[in-house]
């Protein structure tokens, strides 16, 4: 068993480190997220996985249960959202459907 020998965290994250990372997780192309996780400085890894623990009980959350249905239909190719019946979101005053 490896025992990992960080030091404790301190001072403030590199927030536009940690987020950068985070939405590379959800990235298909991107590779190589244990050595970056390695290269990163204590606070912004313990930082890191604060967030992906807060987004992984988010979104195990029964709650959100309706917003991952709908982002499940997500079409990666024309970015609409679609719906199970196979129409698309285009309310834009429905703020939990619309896409930046």
């Amino acid at each position: 068993m490896k025992v990992c020998s960080r030091t404790p965290a301190t001072g403030i994250p590199d927030f536009a480190e940690v987020y950068s990372f985070i939405g590379s997780v959800f990235d298909p192309d991107t590779r190589g997220h244990v050595q970056k996780l390695k290269e990163m400085d204590p606070i912004n890894f313990e930082t890191v996985l604060m967030l992906m623990r807060n987004l992984t009980m988010n979104l195990s959350n029964p709650d959100f249960e309706p917003i991952k249905n709908v982002l499940s239909t997500y079409d990666l190719s024309s970015k609409v959202v679609g719906l199970p019946t196979g129409g698309a979101v285009n309310n834009r005053n429905d703020l939990s459907c619309q896409t930046i």
